[in-house]
């Protein structure tokens, strides 16, 4: 994977408390690739969000939709394994983005790799 230096700065640096500058660029959470599958599609076009809190729905919605599809879900994601640890920055933009109506749980859906 190529990364998508401006899509890293906006969703990784930002939202995401497992991303470190220069470690493993080529590694990308099922999350960063569905947020980059939308801005391309121009379904988030101002990924701004409020930082507000998610309903517990929407994180169970979230987790089938994309967790469960996730490269890293099974021995990678502290989050999948413990909801009480810190989900990846994709997961934490696209609940938000969720919570404001801003995208469908069905626009989420993430096949590996896609």
């Amino acid at each position: 994977m190529e990364a998508n230096i401006p899509l890293v700065k906006m969703l990784c640096l930002k939202y995401c408390s497992y991303y470190k500058p220069g470690k493993s660029e080529e590694l990308a959470c099922g999350g960063y690739h569905v947020v980059e599958r939308l801005m391309q599609a121009g379904r988030i076009r101002n990924p701004e969000t409020s930082g507000g809190s998610v309903k517990a729905e929407i994180v169970s919605d979230l987790v089938r939709a994309l967790c469960n599809a996730c490269p890293f879900h099974e021995h990678d994601c502290d989050f999948f394994q413990d909801r009480a640890s810190r989900p990846c920055g994709g997961f934490v933009l696209l609940s938000q983005l969720l919570a404001g109506e801003g995208i469908t749980i069905d626009e989420i859906k993430y096949k590996n790799g896609e």
